[in-house]
């Protein structure tokens, strides 16, 4: 009857564009223990001049690969954006990435497969005494969150949390309908509500096509269990625990209204092709359609309007967003749209921000900047929100300074007094123990006043301090936040009546990551 094209992978970013991507060091095939026997991949990627053993490891678990395609090729690329990986084995730390063969399994099998990961690196770490770092991005950050806390004997120092459903996910109801009904014209639609079908998918959604009219979410069985299951085991305790969202914390959300139309389809067939008018429509707050379509040959031969709503406002919340909308309506073939079909809006919120950040859905509207209360409601020592809303996912230069604090702090590789996180902020080498912050002073002087040049060192503050004479006290004259360029130049007026002295500037890192 009519041509649908795949929409592709619904959980983790769309393929990226192709850049160079080094070979793992080796690939690793392994399975879980019994009764889960889940199994899958581990690529392991190793920095610089590292041989056979791990040094401070940095494992990622992958997302929910609709349709289990994602390998090493797409993996790597999608970490590498804003080039975190090459940043992270500059550093040297080794990559090792596991890669499910079947991430739409229930997720209690994957997170079996997780502990089988850590297992495996812990047996092989060069040093028990560097850093261990667990990340797992969307659906990782749930199969990560209940492996960890299931082993007391664990490794792992800090996990990030990038973007994960820890109360739900949300794929728009409208769509799933639409994919349900003209499933049955079309295999292609059909295999993609399959996909939603699957049992991870079931349990991270909190609306599910598979409803009664009425009230929306909550009525899967596989829902509601496995949402008992996450908070009877809880969040790891034995580690630090960092959560992004790619949400907006302001309270910012997508720009549409709850039950407002997005997508308008109508098909004129011809004589011996059934015509086809649909929509669908945001989620409502209140009852309403979220979904209609006809097709008729003369006469109708199949329709549908199905009414219901969610108390809250799951596709235009704030949250990391995925472009369900705008691939659904891209994906009909171009012959199909008329002047009267449109797509409204692109985005959808995917993962509610406090979701993301394990806050209770309920505060899904919030502006968590100016309700610090509700930030208490994290059980996370960590949290990192968008200013706005961004793709789920999606590494940027802001969050990638939280990833890289996480991996770095607290580890101190050349005992030099700064950490690897601090040394990453000012440049300077972490394996160089004798290294001091460079501080070369320029200074003219007069009568009345002193002038102090020198070159500033990103993410560095100063402090410039005096004396009359050496051997007596210092004082400290002036404190300096961290320089918008490269070029510091004060002037300072003698202190009393001294003019003569003498003077150091110190230098200290500046972390510029706020929690």
């Amino acid at each position: 009857m009519k041509t649908f094209y795949r929409i592709g992978t619904l959980w983790l970013l769309a393929a990226c564009a192709e850049a160079q991507v080094p070979v793992p060091t080796e690939t690793i095939a392994i399975t879980a223990a019994p009764p889960s026997s889940a199994t899958g991949e581990l690529f392991v990627l190793k920095a610089g001049t590292n041989t056979a053993f791990l040094h401070n490891p940095v494992l990622v678990v992958e997302g929910f690969d609709l349709d289990n395609s994602m390998n090493w090729p797409e993996l790597y690329a999608l970490l590498n954006k804003e080039n975190l990986v090459e940043e992270i084995l500059s550093f040297g730390r080794d990559l090792i990435v596991l890669n499910f063969s079947d991430s739409t399994l229930n997720i209690h099998s994957n997170a079996a497969l997780n502990a089988e990961a850590i297992n495996y690196i812990q047996a092989r770490r060069a040093d028990p005494l560097d850093k261990f770092t667990a990340i797992g991005a969307s659906l990782g950050g749930l199969t990560l969150r209940m492996a960890l806390a299931d082993m007391p004997d664990h490794d792992v120092d800090a996990w990030i949390s990038f973007d994960s459903p820890h109360e739900g996910a949300n794929i728009p109801l409208g769509v799933q309908e639409y994919l349900e009904f003209f499933g049955s014209y079309n295999q292609a639609a059909a295999d993609l509500l399959d996909a939603l079908d699957r049992p991870a998918a079931r349990q991270m959604l909190i609306a599910h096509h598979d409803h009664s009219d009425g009230q929306a979410g909550g009525s899967l069985p596989e829902r509601a269990d496995y949402a008992a299951a996450l908070n009877a085991i809880g969040y790891p305790a034995e580690c630090k625990g960092i959560a992004i969202s790619n949400g907006s914390g302001l309270g910012t959300k997508q720009p549409f209204a709850a039950g407002e139309k997005v997508i308008n389809w109508t098909d004129s067939g011809g004589i011996f092709d059934p015509d086809i008018e649909s929509a669908v429509y945001a989620l409502p707050q209140t009852s309403g359609v979220v979904f209609a379509a006809e097709v008729r040959l003369i006469i109708p031969i199949d329709s549908t309007t199905v009414n219901t709503y969610h108390p809250l406002p799951l596709d235009n919340a704030p949250g990391g967003t995925r472009g369900t909308f705008l691939q659904l309506y891209t994906n009909i073939p171009p012959d199909q749209i008329s002047g009267d079909d449109f797509c409204n809006y692109t985005n959808h919120c995917f993962i509610p921000t406090v979701s993301a950040l394990g806050i209770p859905l309920q505060h899904i509207e919030s502006n968590l900047a100016v309700h610090a209360t509700l930030l208490d409601l994290s059980p996370f020592d960590e949290i990192h929100y968008a200013v706005t809303n961004e793709p789920h996912v999606e590494i940027n230069p802001r969050n990638k300074r939280w990833i890289m604090r996480a991996i770095l702090e607290d580890h101190d590789s050349d005992n030099d007094g700064l950490d690897d996180y601090q040394e990453f902020l000012l440049g300077t080498d972490y394996l160089s123990s004798d290294e001091t912050l460079p501080i070369e002073l320029a200074l003219t002087a007069d009568a009345g006043a002193f002038t102090v040049s020198w070159h500033a060192l990103p993410n560095a503050g100063y402090q410039v301090w005096y004396t009359p004479e050496l051997g007596t006290e210092w004082t400290l004259i002036d404190t300096l936040a961290p320089a918008p360029d490269d070029a510091v130049t004060n002037t300072y007026l003698y202190p009393e009546t001294n003019r003569t002295g003498f003077i150091y500037v110190s230098g200290y890192p500046v972390d510029p990551v706020i929690d």
